[in-house]
């Protein structure tokens, strides 16, 4: 949103000194002119708009999280800074929401940072050494929370960052691979297939078993009559990568009971936006299309066995993989 634009916005409703009001009142003086509900704008939701403004993002990027939240508003705008102003930070770390946080106190920042992103403080040795490069400017706060995920990843967390200025995925041909970057692909998850990218979930080797990508969350492989035994809940889930924008076919090759169902969704921004979802009963051979734009973060396909009448579910997974899609690889 933009000065210009908030004539399309009933200003008569909020007082015209909205804009130099606290953090708080200006959070709940929106959300009274948008009639916004509890269930529209928990508390927890509104302690983020307002811990949004504390630490310096636009305001009217706050009235933007708030007017598509409402549901009188005629326009539902799909707007990603909406969504990372609501997102809580965690060990998927998305820069701003860090370097922004309490700008005069490197001391602060340091133990929320690391509180976040390890959930702990910071070690005595580990505060000086990372006060001392900011105090020097030897180090940004960007570095600092790069270090930051990276000393998470080796306390056995899995952490990555990204970050919002990096629209377009940049050139690491001649740079190190960071494997603690959202935009760095797990060695063998990702490899060209007649000149398309290709991220294998999950594949059936014939007579060897099955190829499982790293990164990804599933359960235990129990084989049972040439498929898994599994249990209701979430059968995979991952990678929370930040792929190249375009579009994506998710290809799935399945067979389960006629009576049983599967739950597929694809989602980014740590499961705030829904990209993809849809429920497949009994066997199924096909793909979906999925958009994913350049803020589209940390992209996540899951896939989840609903509650069947078979005591003892089994699913057999030839293939469940996603391969961008070359036309719009040449035409962007």
């Amino acid at each position: 949103m933009t000065i210009a634009e908030l004539h399309k916005i009933p200003l008569q409703a909020v007082p015209k000194d909205v804009f130099s009001l606290s953090g708080e009142a200006f959070v709940d003086a929106w959300a009274t002119a948008f009639n916004l509900s509890a269930d529209e704008l928990s508390n927890e939701e509104r302690q983020n708009l307002v811990k949004a403004i504390r630490n310096g993002t636009n305001r009217l990027k706050v009235v933007d999280a708030l007017r598509a939240a409402s549901s009188d508003s005629g326009e539902k705008p799909a707007d990603y800074t909406a969504q990372v102003l609501r997102r809580t930070p965690d060990q998927f770390a998305i820069i701003e929401s860090f370097t922004r946080f309490s700008p005069d106190n490197n001391v602060a920042f340091l133990r929320y940072t690391f509180d976040r992103i390890c959930g702990r403080n910071p070690s005595d040795k580990e505060r000086l050494i990372m006060e001392f490069d900011l105090r020097r400017n030897v180090a940004t706060r960007e570095d600092i929370v790069k270090r930051i995920v990276a000393i998470a990843r080796s306390d056995g967390q899995f952490a990555l960052w990204d970050s919002l200025e990096q629209a377009v995925t940049a050139d690491t041909s001649s740079k190190p691979v960071d494997p603690s970057s959202a935009r760095t692909l797990p060695a063998g998850l990702s490899y060209d297939m007649d000149g398309n990218q290709t991220l294998i979930f999950v594949r059936e080797v014939v007579g060897e078993g099955w190829m499982i990508g790293p990164d990804l969350l599933h359960q235990p492989v129990n084989v049972v009559d040439g498929g898994w035994s599994v249990s209701p809940g979430w059968l995979i889930t991952g990678p929370k990568r930040s792929l190249e924008a375009g579009a994506w076919m998710v290809r799935l090759d399945l067979v389960q009971d006629p009576a049983a169902r599967i739950a597929v969704q694809v989602s980014a921004n740590s499961g705030l936006d829904t990209l993809q979802e849809l429920i497949i009963a009994g066997s199924f051979s096909g793909s979906l299309c999925v958009d994913i734009r350049n803020e589209h973060r940390f992209v996540e396909l899951r896939l989840k066995i609903l509650e069947t009448p078979d005591p003892a579910p089994w699913i057999k997974l030839r293939d469940v993989s996603m391969i961008r899609s070359k036309q719009r690889q040449d035409n962007p």
